[in-house]
């Protein structure tokens, strides 16, 4: 089916986006917004959790030492496709309800794989990422999803690189770690590895909002905190930016576990308290309502 409204979902990993896209999905009118380009250029697969963690130094917690490909979900997995169209013509397909409204998301760091692997195609080669999206999606409506706290965005991410579960997995540990080596079935705390996808993150958001400045783009900004406070208002909002609304008695479920807990509350609070040991101040968070 050839969609005749896009969305796009820009946002950075932990970031309270995917509960926006199974909320979205569960309207049954908004697409079925998934990751569908998170496939990297050289592998065809979403990226290894080390990818997260390059310029930090080793921290014990064993990331990097697991050598094993990540997880790659059929919807994204490039494995088999013998030309990126067949990919693009499965995505419209999966990403696209009857009402003709399709919905995807979009990492940061996604962006330039998309444009690498869209650029095999003649039609495509050459094209500047926002010529890309424009060719491939029409005139998209812009998310912008945000989490205001980076901190608990860092933390949620660096459980998620240690245990590789991604939706509402707990990883059970001590707070401040032991010793050089994960726990078994846990994972450990570390000051660094928060502190490095907290920097990450600001990044990936402040270049979210530089790309948006260079070509004049306003996209509805949303943050997880303001999700979390209202869900139906939230998904309500995102559907009137392609012409569709709530099905009559549509209520908002709890698709997804919440996936902090009390290891996430420990960590959180030692970061800050060795961030001013360190005497390094506050964190500073980037999100989409403040720039």
């Amino acid at each position: 089916m050839a969609p005749t409204d896009t969305y796009l979902i820009c946002a950075t990993q932990r970031s309270g986006s995917t509960l926006l896209c199974e909320l979205l999905k569960q309207t049954g009118v908004a697409g079925r917004p998934e990751e569908y380009f998170e496939a990297q250029f050289e592998t065809g697969v979403p990226p290894h959790p080390r990818r997260f963690l390059e310029g930090l130094p080793i921290t014990g917690a064993g990331v990097r030492a697991n050598v094993s490909p990540p997880e790659a979900p059929a919807y994204s997995s490039l494995y088999g496709i013998t030309s990126y169209r067949e990919h693009l013509d499965r995505t419209f397909e999966l990403g696209t309800t009857a009402n003709g409204v399709f919905g995807a998301k979009l990492m940061f760091n996604q962006l330039p794989e998309l444009t690498a692997l869209a650029g095999t195609l003649p039609e495509y080669a050459g094209l500047s990422s926002i010529a890309l999206l424009r060719a491939l999606f029409g005139d998209p409506a812009l998310i912008w999803v945000s989490r205001g706290d980076k901190v608990r965005q860092a933390v949620s991410m660096w459980k998620a690189l240690q245990s590789r579960s991604w939706r509402g997995e707990r990883a059970d540990s001590d707070p401040r770690g032991s010793g050089d080596r994960p726990p078994r079935g846990g994972a450990i705390y570390s000051y660094d590895g928060i502190d490095h996808l907290v920097k990450r993150f600001e990044a990936d958001d402040l270049g979210w909002n530089d790309f948006f400045a260079v070509n004049d783009l306003e996209p509805l900004k949303i943050t997880y905190e303001d999700l979390a406070a209202d869900r139906i208002g939230t998904v309500r909002t995102v559907l009137s930016l392609v012409g569709a609304t709530l099905p009559d008695g549509w209520a908002a479920p709890e698709p997804i576990r919440r996936q902090g807990d009390a290891i996430s509350d420990q960590w959180v609070d030692a970061y800050h308290r060795d961030r001013a040991e360190r005497g390094q101040g506050d964190a500073v968070s980037v999100d989409a309502s403040t720039v």
